[in-house]
């Protein structure tokens, strides 16, 4: 046994997986061999460690070991010894978590191959010992401000806000508006749930949520309230808060109107869409949350009439806007929805009274139809406004379905038939009506009866004397022309707040819509930035329902957190030489998660908010980043030991596998059951498959490997946002060197997702195939 002082003592596992490992693989030579690697001291074999006797034996057998190296399953794919429980049960050993490294004999050596294993399995285990031995262990948690955030006072916001309250956790809410609730409150009749097709009415359900957020001891409101700043420092949110000028003190105010009555200005009421006027002094509807006036200072002539009428004093003209600073563990982003902008459709005349959103209409039906020349007789709905548009040399609208539009338009049409049969209802739709789900499509089947349906596109809208004339152009090419009072389209939702996303350096796909982060299957209302979550409609058209489990979901997530008021940080993390730090920038411009700032100090890696990725190691070009516990170094030292078992003619074939997806791939090699006939193929596990720098590459070849595979993850599924693409870009440059260099045919990049294992044994087999006619790599004598 080999041991120095500087060594850390070392414990070695070998499980023989009930007899699976050792049918192939010599396990006890496997262990005379651990026993000479430097710094072990203990070497334990055991049938099945993953057994609760078996972790409680091996516990005992490496009592005092600073480390622990474990041959036997893979650590992310094995079903029942993962990297979870792996933690769990170091943390009861008291051993650091970056104190563990695995040869993942079972899945990538014992299952995919045929014949005696042991000196495979002996070079992979060397590989792990050689991590290991390097492995630093992980930097202390990061304390956590343990109060939250909630931008946006809606349905997924309120729900968000009063959650963690009700979990003892304080809470800041935010919103723009005088009033909670956002459109929720606009929308007076509500779809109820996917089981249940009924209506539920806002003027009873937007208040008592509003009053549950009001009211709790553990939430500040700020309304009429924006965030102006907000900047991810020291594992926290600091954020500057401009609190609107309180003209009416809600303390005071007892909402009787007399303040109103007197005013002398009116303007057009925003909450109505300006169907309707306020006063300068009013409530925005009768039923706002916090019942209080407000004033409009825009349009407040300062006449003093309210003050004079006001019983309790409750009115100060000369109130300035407030700046409220705090800092926040976690943020929850609900900001909402807005309408696409229908006049920059000019076909549609949406500038006539007589032509609305179908937000308008909303309040038009809140309204009973009642309009200045009485109700409409002839209502046209058309769908797909400024949605779905296809057309390229159209430059206006959105591509995408929205998703609720035409589930609303058929609420909203069985609701002006409730309250007037007359009605003449019509509907146009493009190529097919989207009612989603059973209570929808109960909607649509009832409203078949009394509404004409029309497949068509609208071309254009006149008003004459008799009314609206729509022009349509159905599917084959006939022109149909209509007659209305009011045409209503269903107009496309794009996401509300965008000036907050791009302070939060939010990802977000084409259309602006905040990203959640991979896989979203699981991970639902993460964003890539740790602890800012988005819940609601600014992640997609939903209905009030969805966001409000959505803004439970971000609650809980946000409370693992702020509960224990502090953040673990992971194994691996960006480091900086601040003196070798040419402070380009270029690390700040790829981090996907926000986590890196330059200053005239050089760049600075905040490891609350780093997760690990390594590209900004990898692109840095003065060497200054390196990934803790992943550093180049690390993986050329495995590689050193990587091929001791490979005949001389046989190629050396590398596999650096994704961290995520493509690692697990290989695993599912052997699970099910693929065999790939020569033993001269080894993989490392690494991080996003950015992490990998050319010069890495080229340091790798100079090691004797001759080939190298580089697999992530598939298209659109990066964990990272685009690393995978940066990495097929990174391949494809330097494989064009490498042609120029005459070493062609060494290096080839592939998209693998988890369940790919073919292609991933298929890339392997084509490698080796002409990797043995190319012959040995002779690089590292060009270099």
């Amino acid at each position: 046994m080999k041991t120095a002082s500087s060594v850390p003592k070392i414990g070695v596992l070998i499980c023989t997986c009930g007899g699976q490992i050792a049918e192939k693989i010599d396990t006890g030579y496997l262990s005379q061999k651990a026993q000479e690697l430097a710094g072990v001291a203990v070497v334990f074999t055991t049938d099945r460690l993953c057994s609760a006797q078996g972790m409680a034996q091996a516990k005992e057998a490496c009592r005092g070991c600073e480390r622990l190296l474990f041959a036997g399953c893979s650590e992310r794919s094995s079903l029942t010894f993962n990297e979870d429980r792996i933690a769990a049960w170091l943390k009861e050993m008291g051993l650091d978590r970056a104190m563990f490294e695995v040869a993942n004999i079972r899945e990538q050596c014992v299952w995919i191959h045929d014949g005696n294993l042991t000196l495979k399995a002996l070079d992979m285990l060397r590989m792990a010992h050689a991590k290991l031995l390097t492995n630093l262990p992980v930097p202390p948690p990061v304390k956590l401000a343990p109060k939250g955030l909630v931008i946006g006072g809606g349905p997924a916001g309120m729900q968000a806000a009063y959650d963690l309250a009700l979990a003892g956790t304080r809470v800041v809410l935010v919103e723009k508006k005088a009033y909670l609730g956002g459109h929720f409150c606009q929308i007076p009749y509500l779809a109820q749930s996917e089981s249940w097709p009924a209506m539920c009415v806002s003027d009873c359900v937007a208040p008592v949520q509003g009053r549950k957020v009001v009211f709790h001891p553990n939430i500040t409101l700020l309304t009429a309230s924006e965030v102006e700043e907000i900047i991810p420092e020291n594992g926290n949110f600091r954020v500057r808060i401009k609190k609107g000028a309180a003209f009416v003190d809600p303390e005071r105010c007892v909402a009787c109107g007399k303040c109103a009555a007197v005013c002398p200005v009116e303007v057009d009421n925003s909450y109505e869409y300006g169907l309707k006027k306020r006063k300068a002094i009013d409530k925005e509807y009768r039923l706002a949350i916090p019942d209080t006036y407000t004033l409009l200072p825009d349009a407040c002539t300062g006449c003093g009439e309210c003050l004079k009428v006001c019983p309790t004093g409750a009115i100060n003209l000369g109130a300035a806007p407030e700046i409220i600073e705090d800092t926040f563990g976690a943020v929850i982003l609900a900001t909402g929805f807005k309408s696409y902008d229908l006049s920059a459709l000019t076909h549609l005349n949406y500038g006539s009274p007589n032509v609305l959103s179908s937000m308008e209409m909303e309040r038009l039906i809140a309204a009973r139809l009642s309009r200045p020349g009485g109700p409409p007789e002839r209502i046209v709905f058309m769908l797909c406004g400024a949605s779905r548009i296809k057309n390229k040399e159209i430059q206006v609208g959105v591509p995408y379905c929205s998703r609720n539009c035409c589930s609303f338009a058929v609420k909203q049409a069985n609701r002006v038939l409730a309250m007037r049969p007359d009605v003449e209802v019509t509907m146009i739709y493009f190529g097919d009506i989207r009612t989603y789900g059973r209570a929808f499509e109960q909607f649509y089947n009832e409203a078949q009866d009394s509404v004409e349906f029309i497949n068509g596109e609208v071309v254009r809208v006149t008003e004459s004397e008799a009314g609206l004339k729509i022009e349509l152009v159905s599917p084959n090419g006939e022109t149909q022309e209509l007659e209305a009072d009011l045409l209503v389209l269903a107009e496309a939702l794009l996401p509300e707040g965008n000036e907050l996303i791009n302070k939060l350096k939010l990802k977000t796909d084409r259309y602006s819509y905040p990203l959640e982060i991979q896989p979203r299957l699981l991970r639902p209302t993460e964003s890539y930035i740790d602890r800012v979550y988005v819940a609601g409609a600014v992640v997609g058209p939903k209905l009030v329902q969805e966001s409000v489990e959505q803004g439970s979901a971000a609650a809980f997530k946000a409370l693992g957190y702020l509960a224990r008021g502090e953040k673990e940080l992971p194994k691996f993390i960006s480091e900086v030489n601040a003196a070798a730090c040419s402070r380009c920038r270029i690390c700040e411009a790829v981090c996907p998660h926000g986590a890196i700032k330059v200053t005239d100090n050089g760049a600075a890696v905040d490891p609350a908010f780093c997760q690990g990725c390594g590209l900004c190691a990898s692109v840095c070009p003065s060497g200054a980043i390196r990934l803790r516990n992943f550093a180049d170094e690390q993986i050329l030292r495995q590689v050193e030991v990587a091929f001791g078992s490979v005949p001389d003619g046989d190629p050396k074939i590398l596999g650096l596998l994704c961290y995520w997806c493509s690692y697990a791939s290989a695993d599912l090699m052997g699970v099910y059951g693929h065999k790939i006939p020569h033993q001269n193929f080894r993989s490392i596990r690494i991080r996003c498959s950015s992490s990998v720098s050319a010069g890495l590459l080229l340091e790798i070849y100079r090691r004797g490997v001759d080939g190298i595979i580089i697999a992530g993850c598939p298209p659109k599924n990066c964990h990272h946002g685009a690393g995978n693409y940066m990495t097929a870009k990174r391949v494809a440059l330097l494989s064009a060197v490498m042609r120029q260099m005459g070493f062609e045919g060494r290096l080839k990049w592939e998209y693998i997702g988890v369940p790919m294992w073919r292609e991933l044994a298929k890339a392997i087999a084509e490698m080796d195939k002409s990797l043995r006619k190319l012959g040995p790599v002779s690089l590292g004598r060009a270099l």
